[in-house]
C-alpha cells in the first residue's frame, strides 16, 4: 500500500539522537536546569498520502519540519527520527510545565493547514515528554521514557503527556513490540482464528469473524488491543491488513465444500477505512483466491467512522459496489448521529458485547440493546448480537427480532483446522 516519505538528506537517526542527548547531559547547564525529551507524532501519514500524492505530502512534510525546526532555539536539538516522528532536545527547562509550554508551541507550529501544489492538509500532532534528572538520566531510558508518554498520548487522544511511573508498567510492556511485530508476519507468529456467527432463531451457521492473534514464542500471546495499536502508531497496520484480507479470503477457499458458502468478517481500523487503497486490497485479495465478494464482510466501528466521515463514507461506497458487505462494529458506544446513520452505507449493526452480556441483569443495557434492534430494523439493517454467552439471552434476543449472535455460549474463536470438526458437530447436535 502507500509508503511514507523517504527521510530528507542530512536527516538524523536514533543513534544521532542519543548522542545529542548525552551531549547535553554532560554540559553544566543540565546540572543546573535539566533537560527535555519530546518525541512528536504525525497522525494519518497514509491520509495524506493517498489524497495528496507522494511527491506533493513529501514536500507537505519537508514544510512541516521547518516549521517545527523553527520552535528549536540555539542550543537545542531537532531532527526527524523516522517517516513519522520528529525529536527535540531542549537544554535549560527548569520543570515539567516549562516542556509543556514547548509542547504547545510545537502543536501552535502545526495548526495551520500544510500545502503543496495548490493542495492543502491539516495535520495532528502527539507530543511524549520526558524529563532528566526527574524521569530518566541516561539517553536511553529518557528516549524510552518520552516514547512511553507519546504512546499514552496516541491512547488517550490527547495532544500532549509527559512521562508518568504509573503509566510505564502497563505501556513499557510493549517497548519491544515495535520490531518485533515486523518479524512477526515473516515468522508465521500472526495467525487468524474464525469465531462462528449463528442465525436466530434457527442457529444455523452463517459465518465467521477473522480474528488476528499474535503468540510469541519465548513470550506468549500478545493482545490483539496491544499490538493493533503498536501498528496503527508505527505505521505497520497496512502489511497486516493486507494479510488478514488475504489469509480470511484464502481461508474460505482451503475449508471443505461440504461446511457451504460460509461468510467471513474483517476487522479494519480507523486510518485503513479511510485509505481508498483499501478497495484494491480486498480486490486483488478475492481475485486471487476465487471467493465471491458477497462472501466478505468489511467491519468497522462506530468511532472510526467519525474520524473522517467524507473519505470513510466514499471507501466504504467503494467496498460495498465491490459486493462486499459492511458492518458497523461496536454499535451503540459511539457518537455517531441518526441523521450519519441513515448516511452510511452499511448493511450490519453489531451491538456492543458489554450491553448484550448484562442485558438481563441491567435494565438499561436491556433497553440499549432493544433500541440498536429496533433502529437496525427502522434502517433496513441487519442486526449482530455479540458477547452471547448463555441460552436464555439468545432466547430474549431472537424474541427481539435480532438476526445473528456470536458468543462463547456458541464458540470462542477457533484456529482453522479447528473450525470444519466444529462446524459439523452443531450441525449434528441440532439435528439430533
Amino acid at each position: 500500500m502507500i509508503k511514507a516519505a523517504p527521510l530528507p538528506a542530512g536527516s538524523n537517526g536514533y543513534a544521532d539522537c542519543l548522542e545529542a542527548i548525552r551531549a547535553r547531559l554532560a554540559a553544566r547547564e543540565a546540572k543546573l536546569y535539566g533537560i527535555a525529551v519530546l518525541v512528536v507524532y504525525v497522525h494519518h501519514l497514509e491520509r495524506l498520502f493517498a489524497s495528496a500524492g507522494h511527491e506533493n505530502a513529501g514536500r507537505m512534510l519537508d514544510e512541516l519540519r521547518n516549521r517545527l525546526s523553527q520552535v528549536s532555539k540555539p542550543g537545542d536539538y531537532f531532527a526527524r527520527l523516522g517517516d513519522r516522528k520528529f525529536v527535540y532536545v531542549l537544554s535549560n527547562l527548569r520543570n515539567e510545565g516549562h516542556a509543556l509550554l514547548a509542547a504547545n508551541k510545537i502543536l501552535r507550529a502545526s495548526a495551520e493547514p500544510i500545502s503543496a501544489g495548490g493542495q492543502h492538509a491539516n495535520v495532528r500532532l502527539s507530543v511524549g515528554i520526558a524529563m532528566y534528572p526527574g524521569h530518566a538520566r541516561h539517553p536511553e531510558a529518557l528516549m524510552q521514557c518520552a516514547e512511553i508518554a507519546l504512546l499514552e498520548a496516541w491512547k488517550t487522544s490527547q495532544p500532549s503527556v509527559v512521562y508518568t511511573a504509573r503509566k510505564a508498567d502497563e505501556l513499557v510492556a510493549g517497548w519491544d513490540l515495535e520490531t518485533q511485530l515486523a518479524n512477526a508476519l515473516e515468522n508465521g507468529d500472526l495467525v487468524m482464528n474464525y469465531q462462528p456467527k449463528l442465525s436466530l432463531p434457527k442457529l444455523e451457521v452463517v459465518g465467521v469473524e477473522a480474528l488476528m492473534r499474535w503468540n510469541r514464542p519465548e513470550s506468549g500471546n500478545v493482545p490483539p488491543e496491544i499490538f493493533i495499536d503498536v501498528a496503527e502508531m508505527t505505521g505497520q497496520i497496512d502489511p497486516l491488513t493486507r494479510f488478514a484480507f488475504h489469509r480470511a479470503l484464502r481461508q474460505l477457499g482451503e475449508w471443505p465444500k461440504n461446511l457451504g458458502p460460509v461468510g467471513v468478517a474483517v476487522n479494519v481500523t480507523p486510518s485503513i477505512i479511510c485509505n481508498p487503497e483499501i478497495v484494491d486490497v480486498i480486490r486483488n485479495a478475492a481475485g486471487l483466491w476465487s471467493v465471491d465478494f458477497g462472501r466478505l464482510t468489511v467491519e468497522v466501528t462506530e468511532n472510526a467512522l467519525m474520524v473522517d466521515r467524507e473519505r470513510s463514507h466514499r471507501v466504504l461506497t467503494q467496498i460495498r459496489e465491490l459486493g462486499a458487505r459492511i458492518s458497523i462494529d461496536d454499535f451503540g458506544t459511539g457518537y455517531s448521529s441518526l441523521s450519519y446513520l441513515k448516511q452510511i452505507p452499511a448493511d450490519e449493526l453489531k451491538i456492543d458485547k458489554s450491553f448484550v452480556m448484562n442485558m438481563l441483569a441491567d435494565e438499561a443495557d436491556l433497553k440499549i440493546v432493544e433500541q440498536i434492534i429496533a433502529l437496525g430494523r427502522s434502517f433496513n439493517l441487519e442486526v449482530v448480537a455479540e458477547g452471547v454467552e448463555t441460552a436464555e439471552v439468545a432466547l430474549r434476543l431472537a424474541g427481539m427480532g435480532c438476526n445473528y449472535a456470536q458468543g462463547f455460549h456458541y464458540a470462542r474463536p477457533l484456529p482453522p483446522q479447528e473450525f470444519p470438526a466444529w462446524i459439523q458437530e452443531w450441525r449434528r447436535t441440532r439435528k439430533s
